[in-house]
């Protein structure tokens, strides 16, 4: 019986190798292929009762040597691996192939062999893996034929076929995918499942064959005979018989084109977009290696010219022109070189664009003019974005580690020492990445060790590896072990968080469980080292900043050989449980006892950014006040692991818990009685439509982890009955890139009439829609969208990368949210639409994810989606987790009704759930009023405030009236505004001498040289009324009550001596504090240095920034100024910078 399912690629592999029958599933674990052991996990039961085995072997080598095992046993074995594991198995593979331990079965007069397939997922353009590899050539070095499939059917019929060529040649037999096969896939008839003998067996030893089992000499120069006379030809007849290969386009044509795998569809869909297969033959090869002779050599006959189309270098180009000197033919190959040109390129992958390019250029080699032009056309944003690059997760343990290598590296270099750190395969090899830089090379997964021995031999620097448990299992341990023998003076970190993290969270030899489900004894880290001779080694919590810090440094200058275990479980693990957990209990007790968040007090923030250089945690974010940026902490995204909260370089950081938590309890939001005001719509483009030959495609965008690939579950779901329809087919690719969170993550969906041909990525310009709940990820990807009758929904806010955070703005202006879409709505693109999704989604459910649910919603009353409301909904039902249903369903009624009733509509409909904050001023007067003592005349003071506030709208009328409250507060909490007469005819006074454009920036410059945020002022800006508005808009919708605990280490010069100490005020302390001004008078040198460098700054604004004439100089002085941020010992350290680089005495 069949049925029809949407499977990815590595459910494919599975789905193929059940319908083909194997007894063994081994591998490890790697991109593309890293969710191929998830999905074997999630299957285990089912597994265990068909009796099939599956194992995760501690590399690829040890799984292809269990392959040979497991033919020896006379079962079949199916192998699954990425490239770079290939060269790790070759020597295996190698041994493996050669001998031939089996016996065969005889089945209608012929020999059967235990079948063993290789299935090696290869990544052209380099997405996550650190070589370039082609896999093609070392399968042929292996003398290993592979399959090459093009489209997901064949992925997963071809699974089948590989075994057959295994079992009727006794070779191994490998199947070689890419990422975008890999990672996509799409609608396939699932047939039934192969019966598997799982019963074990008793072998008799003395029937073994050791000639043909043992691969030494003399027996090895026999197998290679054997290999070359007789095994290997056997595959010429085996690939022959079953007639892969296919031919189409027209059949008597004298110039043809070649292709296979992945890039063929792609080819074959630009063939057919520009009629060319009216004029010309197209061949698809199933195997380039090897080719068969008897079916290509008659295609290759009727030719004069052959274009041969492929993927990295010209391997099979190189084994046509072999097969044409073997034959005598004569025929004019083009391929990595044109006549006239560079041919298609032999590094990086292919794509429409690059092929629809090319076949441009070939016009006249091809002698044609009459086929349609394929140059293609898209309107992009036509700016530089900001990139986003991957980082570690929020919580992830190894930030803590790199943190405090940055850390140690600057300790050193006081000591005029130079720290080298080695890197390794894994999450960590992100830490060459901004802010951290703390991996200066890389080598082979387990060999960062030894090149840092190889550099040690020669240098004084002191060195520190990073490895993964993972890794460290894999090969690594082999590393310690040669440092002991050499006697190296090296420091191993090894990053154990539980988790083969990388790749998906696959088990580990430490997870004390393995892949099939069973309980394993714990394979200790620490003890192995010992036992490898190691005498210096410790486990530590990377979360105890302080321990490892001493650690660390006491450790890296010893010599010999040391290891620190790093032990924290992964932040996705975790925070799973941790998720799961409380989703328990609200179920069971209704709320949460207690939940625990981290804010940052902005009036207190300086914006020194000390906590994300020196974290680089995604939670971090970006607010607006009036002195421009201030850091702030994103609730959708920060896991409140507090690691941020322990540099201590600002009183800003404070931690809330709420009591009685409970995500939407609390709202004003109770979805039961929601009634949505909906409009009949018609659909842009039906099913008949896309049959009829307009292929329908659509490109969702975003940031990993806020739902994107959840968009492409729900449409996959519901192209699995496709509204009974089979005359359709569907295709995906979720381009992830590195297995992280916060890179982007853009998902690719077409559906097409069954019989075109259509490549798995969206050509740019092709796609009817593009979604993203992330603005300046859709704005990104606004090349992929059609240049008319399509649209694009983008969210009207977005996740502030590290590249914004990081970038102190001192060349040009650092993008904000306000700029993005000024300059959006600059362009006049019709095509945008821009919608508050996550503002609406945080205000009904307390989760700004839900946003990816609402914007399917707008789409699909907007009529740029095929299906009906049942089939999504019924889809988004089998996509979601039972407790996630309802919310999603209601987000996704939510943004068809704000799509139906437009944003200005809606969001007056629903004005109750927003936040009335008081106005600021009022808020200014009564921050002030409790900044004073009984005995001050608040009448006064207070209009004296006033007054100052008037003239200073009126004088510095290029800065904003929330702005200038808030700089003209802050002065009267300082010390009563004694000199804001002084400012604001200083203000005025900058204002002529500085250009229009930098009016508010030298402003804000010139605000901040008016206070010092020393212990007495801080005092107060943590009982600021405005603090206080923000929080009771932020928890008081979250429980019943809360409580806080503020991070704070004051500082104090007492006769000469610095003082500073850990501290949680409470309020009575902080309101006591407040009022002791008098502390700057009785200690004189107490903030002297801020006292100094503000007075420095000031001269330079009156001074020294009328002697600029550029305007970018300008511009760039004035934000070096701006930058003297922060407390302390940052300020200074800022201001030393700034004021050299300006030649400020």
């Amino acid at each position: 019986m069949s049925q029809y399912r949407i499977l990815n690629g590595n459910e494919l592999i599975i789905q193929g190798a059940l319908e083909a029958g194997f007894n063994l599933y081994t591998g490890y674990p790697g991109s593309p292929l890293a969710d191929y052991f998830n999905i074997l996990y999630s299957k285990k039961k089912e597994f265990h009762e068909k009796g099939i085995r599956v194992v995760i072997a501690n590399s690829e080598a040890n799984a292809a040597a269990m392959a040979s095992g497991v033919k020896q046993a006379g079962r079949d074995c199916i192998v699954a691996m990425k490239s770079m594991g290939l060269h790790v198995a070759s020597d295996a593979l190698s041994v493996g192939n050669f001998a031939n331990p089996a016996r065969p079965k005889i089945v209608d007069g012929k020999e059967v062999y235990p079948a063993t397939v290789i299935c090696v997922g290869d990544d052209p353009w380099s997405m996550s893996t650190s070589t370039a590899a082609d896999s093609r050539y070392l399968f042929k070095h292996l003398h290993m034929s592979f399959l090459e499939p093009s489209n997901p059917k064949e992925l997963k019929d071809w699974i089948a076929k590989a075994k057959e060529i295994s079992s009727k040649t006794s070779l191994y037999q490998g199947l070689l995918l890419t990422t975008f096969l890999a990672e996509g896939g799409g609608r396939v008839e699932c047939f039934d499942e192969a019966p598997i003998d799982g019963n074990l067996i008793d072998i008799d030893p003395s029937t073994f064959d050791l000639q043909k089992n043992v691969m030494v000499p003399p027996n090895s120069l026999l197998a290679d005979v054997s290999m070359i006379k007789e095994r290997f030809p056997k595959l010429q007849s085996v690939l022959k018989e079953m007639a892969l290969d296919q031919v189409f386009g027209k059949s008597n044509a004298d110039i043809g084109f070649i292709s296979s795998g992945v890039i063929f569809e792609t080819l074959k869909q630009c063939l057919e977009e520009g009629e060319y297969l009216d004029h010309f033959s197209l061949y698809k090869v199933a195997s380039s290696f090897p080719l068969v002779d008897d079916i290509l050599v008659p295609y290759l006959k009727g030719l004069k010219k052959l274009v041969v189309v492929e993927e990295k270098r010209g391997f099979l180009e190189g084994e046509i022109r072999s097969l044409c000197q073997k034959h005598g033919l004569i025929l004019d190959i083009v391929g990595k070189d044109f006549k006239d040109g560079d041919g298609f390129p032999a590094f990086g992958g292919l794509s429409y664009e690059i092929i629809s390019e090319k076949l441009e250029a070939l016009k006249d080699y091809l002698e044609i003019g009459q086929c349609k032009s394929l140059a293609f056309e898209e309107r992009n944003f036509g700016e530089i974005l900001p990139k986003r690059l991957p980082t570690f997760c929020p919580g992830c343990p190894h930030r803590e580690t790199l943190s405090l290598l940055k850390d140690l590296r600057r300790w050193l270099k006081a000591q005029d020492i130079d720290l080298i750190t080695h890197g390794d395969v894994g999450c960590y090899s992100l830490s060459f990445l901004p802010p951290f830089g703390e991996m200066h090379n890389l080598s082979a997964m387990g060999q960062g060790g030894a090149l840092g021995a190889g550099m040690d031999l020669f240098t004084k620097n002191p060195s520190v590896v990073l490895m993964g448990d993972s890794t460290f299992f894999h090969s690594g341990l082999t590393d310690i072990s040669n440092s002991v023998q050499a006697d190296h003076d090296i420091t191993y970190i090894l990053l154990d968080n539980d988790n083969t993290a990388m790749t998906g969270h696959q088990m580990t030899p430490a997870s004390q469980v393995n892949v099939e489900g069973s309980k394993r004894p714990k394979q200790d880290m620490l003890n192995i080292v010992q036992n490898l001779g190691v005498k210096v080694a410790k486990e530590v919590n990377p979360s105890d900043r302080y321990f490892y810090q001493n650690l660390m440094r006491e450790f890296v200058v010893q010599k010999g050989v040391k290891v620190i275990i790093s032990n924290k479980e992964c932040s996705l693990t975790y925070q799973a449980k941790v998720r799961a957990k409380e989703r328990g209990q609200i179920k069971d007790k209704g709320v949460l006892a207690q939940k625990t968040f981290y804010q940052i007090n902005t009036s207190a923030c300086e914006d020194c950014r000390v906590c994300i250089e020196e974290t680089g945690c995604p939670g971090l974010t970006q607010v607006m006040d009036a002195y421009g940026t201030k850091m702030a902490i994103d609730p959708t995204i920060c896991v409140a692991d507090s690691y941020c909260t322990k540099m201590k370089a600002c009183p800003s950081f404070e931690k809330v818990v709420v009591k009685g938590y409970h995500p939407t309890m609390y709202r004003d939001s109770d979805l039961s009685h929601l009634t949505y005001d909906l409009k009949e719509f018609e659909t842009k483009k039906t099913f008949d439509a896309i049959a009829s030959g307009d292929t329908w495609r659509m490109v969702v965008t975003g940031v990993g982890g806020s739902g994107i690939t959840t968009i492409s579950k729900i449409i996959a779901n519901a192209c699995v009955e496709m509204a009974g329809r089979n005359d359709l087919d569907f295709k995906f690719m979720d381009q992830k890139g590195l297995a992280q969170r916060n890179g982007n993550v853009t998902g690719h969906m077409s559906i097409c009439h069954k019989d075109k041909s259509m490549g798995a990525v969206t050509p740019r310009g092709g796609s009817d829609v593009l979604l993203s709940p992330d603005l300046l990820d859709g704005i990104g990807q606004l090349g992929f969208l059609k240049t008319e009758n399509a649209v694009a929904i983008f969210d009207d806010s977005y996740q502030v990368p590290l590249s914004i955070l990081l970038d102190k703005g001192e060349s040009e202006e650092s993008l904000t949210r306000a700029k993005l879409i000024e300059k959006v709505r600059s362009k006049g693109d019709d095509r945008i639409i821009l919608v508050p999704l996550k503002k609406w989604c945080d205000l009904f459910f307390g989760k700004a994810v839900y946003a990816s649910s609402m914007i399917l919603g707008y789409a699909f009353q907007l009529g740029l989606v095929p299906f009906g409301e049942d089939d999504l909904l019924g889809a988004l039902k089998k996509s979601m987790k039972p407790a996630e249903i309802e919310n999603n369903i209601a987000s996704f009624k939510l943004g068809r009704e704000m799509a139906s009733l437009g944003t200005e509509a809606f969001e007056a409909k629903y004005k109750n759930l927003v936040v009335k904050n008081k106005d600021p001023l009022d808020l200014a007067i009564e921050s002030v009023k409790a900044s004073l003592l009984p005995w001050h005349n608040s009448t006064y003071i207070i209009n004296k405030f006033r007054q100052h506030l008037d003239q200073a709208i009126v004088d510095i009328n290029w800065m904003s009236r929330k702005d200038l409250i808030q700089i003209i507060h802050d002065q009267y909490i300082y010390n009563r505004g004694k000199e804001t007469t002084e400012f604001i005819s200083g203000a005025r006074a900058v204002g002529t001498i500085v250009d229009e454009e930098n009016k508010v920036l030298a402003t804000r410059v010139l605000a901040k040289t008016f206070i010092v945020k020393d212990e007495v002022m801080v005092a107060h800006l943590m009982l600021s009324p405005f603090l206080k508005q923000m929080e009771e808009s932020i928890y008081s919708f979250l429980g019943k009550s809360y409580t806080k605990e503020r991070i704070n280490r004051p500082s104090f010069d007492i006769f000469g001596k610095k003082i500073e100490f850990d501290i949680s005020p409470k309020d009575w302390q902080l309101k006591i504090m407040r009022h002791f001004r008098i502390l700057r008078s009785v200690l004189p040198a107490w903030h002297a240095k801020e006292r100094e460098i503000g007075s420095k700054v000031r001269n330079y604004l009156f001074n020294g920034i009328q002697k600029i004439e550029a305007k970018n100089s300008q511009y760039h002085a004035l934000k070096l100024l701006d930058n003297i941020k922060g407390y302390r010992e940052v300020r200074y350290t800022n201001a030393q910078r700034v004021f050299k680089e300006l030649e400020i005495n």
